[in-house]
């Protein structure tokens, strides 16, 4: 019998021929692939909402790293993959409509694109395109055809093209513009990493497109006043746009003090000849005849590849009639928010209360054994209450609203929503850009004021990261439902949410009135719903509840330990005491509640399970009135933010914007809930 010979072995697998063990054929194959390792730079690029990040992710496999660009506070999400021999960085850049940035954010895009930072020189670019919206997203194309840069185009969201009628002749696409085109679906993962190997072949055969434009002879007269091209002439004429964009760009920094290579002014030279090179204001006429050549071509390519047949309505089409009614939406959007509140409170309440009954025998006999331990008791006793504290109070709560949000987010609906909440929120004075901003409040404010950075009006930014605090983030929730819900009922926990949003209202109303700044126009992309993956679901609530375990808890633990031995020697009543004015006098609290209020600056969860350990107490009613527990949840609700969002504050607004907004947050809680007690406790006691 003949032995059979296997000539190629994957690694891990040991070698048949010298039999050699596993870790001998890794290490070889390792130094082989680190002798043939070859590193590459690609930037994912498109216009928002285009599916680039959900592209990205696809290839990353969500294993990704956030970077800021060096000297702003732009992020962009950078990942390694190992594919063919080739260590390759992928970066997702911020969207872009066009080279011509508008803000921030697209400059940062504009600068890593065109090699102006030596430390992220990319070799190639994939444009991910929304497969129905191809038309507007030709003018980034031919802005990022002129880098001369491999280059492949993603078609993505191609199944939901072909649903509404879209047809692409992909073919036509490649043959125009030289370059591969590739339909995917990168939710599914279809195709993306095709993309990526056909950008890399392009790379290997250091194949760039219309290298050879330079010889073109081109024909002004005929090229300028031509409205529309054939799919024939098209290759040729976006060769001679690509020289005549040249030469005007060279024109231009042959007559300045700028240098091509390193000038971060190039769309605006472009766009203002007049002002960047007043000696060259004949070049004016040339800029707007190109521009038009440009429009020119985009029309011709759209007339020679896309053609779209409006279906019957669709079932989004039919859904959103009522969704974005302008009545009827808002009634639908007040169903979606109620229903965020009773899932998290009903899945809340059940889950703490089966985490009471499973730990409440556990807890007891911790106490009873902890007894005669003298000073080793308030460490025992504090671990016991910081676990038992995230295992039975926040957690339960906390997970359910994580799991809401995640589904509005994959579902598509948080598009609508911020449509329906820009045409009312106008009037409050908020720019249609920062509405996503208030959105992601409601998960975590941090995240919420970093997303601030595209907006393109720096007072903008500031007023609404001075307001954004006072969003009920999800460590607020978890306290308005265990604490003012789960002990008041539904509501007075409803309550805690209008309050919220008068304050907000009202604050935003006097700025708005005090700066007096305009509104920016916003365009919001409505995408089509989605069934939710549960796979990206479980992950972005495994992120948001790892940083929870990881971050939060170990100081939940450690300030329940802190508080014991503070109460074992006695400091807990001086640091209560000098307090007292406030929790005492102004507001009508127990003076324990002082050292909860200093622990919910870290972090708003910490000041709920410090006030019941505080009180050495599992039954909150037993030690404060329904009064009392209601001025305690809106103080909390209102007053400064937690140290996580006072350091990204400071970043994104610097420290004067910072203390303004601290000190508005607490005189505004100070302010609210002293008249919330003076109400409630009128005429013997309003909340019984």
């Amino acid at each position: 019998m003949m032995k059979k010979i296997t000539k190629s072995r994957e690694v891990g697998k040991g070698c048949d021929e010298c039999q050699l063990s596993n870790a001998q054929s890794n290490l070889i194959e390792l130094k082989k692939n680190l002798k043939r390792t070859k590193n590459l730079r690609i930037a994912i690029v498109g216009h928002p909402n285009s599916g680039k990040s959900t592209f990205f992710n696809s290839l990353s496999n969500y294993k990704v790293n956030t970077a800021n660009y060096a000297g702003t506070t732009v992020e962009y999400h950078v990942t390694t993959i190992f594919i063919k021999n080739y260590s390759v960085e992928l970066i997702d850049l911020p969207g872009m409509y066009s080279l011509n940035y508008s803000d921030l954010a697209e400059k940062v895009s504009f600068e890593i694109l065109t090699n102006m930072n030596e430390q992220l020189k990319i070799d190639g670019i994939i444009q991910v395109v929304e497969a129905v919206s191809l038309p507007h997203s030709l003018l980034l194309t031919l802005d990022l055809l002129t880098l001369d840069l491999p280059m492949v185009i993603a078609l993505n969201m191609f199944d939901e093209a072909r649903v509404k009628g879209v047809r692409i002749d992909i073919d036509g696409l490649q043959k125009i513009l030289s370059i591969p085109v590739i339909p995917t679906i990168a939710i599914k993962g279809e195709n993306t990493l095709k993309t990526l190997l056909a950008l890399i072949d392009i790379i290997e055969k250091n194949k760039v497109s219309f290298e050879d434009y330079g010889n073109i002879v081109i024909d002004k007269d005929n090229i300028f006043y031509q409205s529309s091209f054939s799919k024939e002439e098209l290759p040729d004429v976006i060769k001679a746009y690509k020289r005549l964009w040249k030469n005007m760009v060279e024109d231009i920094f042959k007559n300045t003090n700028c240098h091509l290579e390193n000038c971060k002014l190039i769309p605006a030279c472009l766009m203002n000849i007049e002002k960047f090179a007043p000696n060259l204001k004949s070049l004016s006429q040339v800029r707007d005849e190109i521009l038009k050549l440009k429009s020119n071509i985009i029309m011709s390519i759209s007339a020679s590849t896309f053609s779209y047949s409006k279906p019957s309505p669709t079932f989004d089409d039919l859904v959103d009639r009522i969704i974005l009614h302008r009545f009827w939406g808002y009634g639908v959007l007040i169903f979606v928010l109620f229903s965020a509140f009773f899932l998290a409170y009903f899945v809340g309440s059940f889950l703490a209360d089966s985490m009471e009954k499973l730990f409440d025998p556990v807890s007891s006999y911790i106490d009873s054994l902890s007894k005669g331990l003298g000073i080793w008791q308030p460490l025992v006793v504090g671990l016991k209450d910081g676990i038992f504290g995230g295992l039975g109070i926040v957690i339960p709560y906390l997970i359910p609203f994580l799991l809401f949000i995640a589904l509005l987010e994959d579902s598509g609906y948080i598009p609508r929503m911020m449509y329906l909440m820009d045409n009312f929120l106008k009037n409050f004075g908020i720019s249609g850009r920062s509405v996503l901003s208030f959105v992601l409040g409601l998960g975590c404010n941090v995240s919420a004021i970093m997303s601030l950075r595209g907006l393109t009006k720096y007072n903008e930014r500031i007023i609404a990261g001075m307001v954004i605090p006072f969003v009920p983030c999800s460590a607020r929730t978890v306290v308005i439902m265990a604490l003012v819900t789960g002990v008041l009922g539904v509501f007075w926990g409803l309550t805690m949410y209008l309050i919220s949003l008068i304050v907000i209202s009202l604050v935003l109303l006097l700025i708005n009135k005090v700066s007096k700044i305009g509104i920016s126009h916003f365009m919001v992309h409505i995408p089509p719903y989605r069934v939710p993956s549960l796979r990206s679901v479980f992950i972005k609530i495994w992120l948001k509840f790892k940083a929870f375990v990881y971050s939060a808890w170990p100081i939940l633990i450690l300030g329940t330990i802190v508080l014991n031995y503070f109460s074992y020697l006695g400091w807990d009543k001086i640091i209560n005491s000098a307090l007292s004015f406030l929790t005492v006098g102004l507001l009508g609290l127990p003076e324990q509640t002082g050292i909860p209020l200093i622990f919910g600056v870290l972090a708003k969860e910490y000041a709920l399970v410090m006030l019941y350990s505080a009180f050495n107490t599992e039954n909150i009613k037993a030690v404060m009135n329904n009064a009392q527990i209601f001025v305690f949840s809106v103080f909390i609700l209102l007053y400064t933010p937690c140290i996580s969002t006072i350091a990204v504050q400071v970043r994104e607004i610097g420290w004067k914007y910072t203390i303004i907004s601290i000190l508005m947050s607490v005189s505004t809680a100070i302010l609210v809930s002293f008249l919330i007690s003076k109400i409630l406790f009128l005429n013997g006691g309003f909340l019984k």
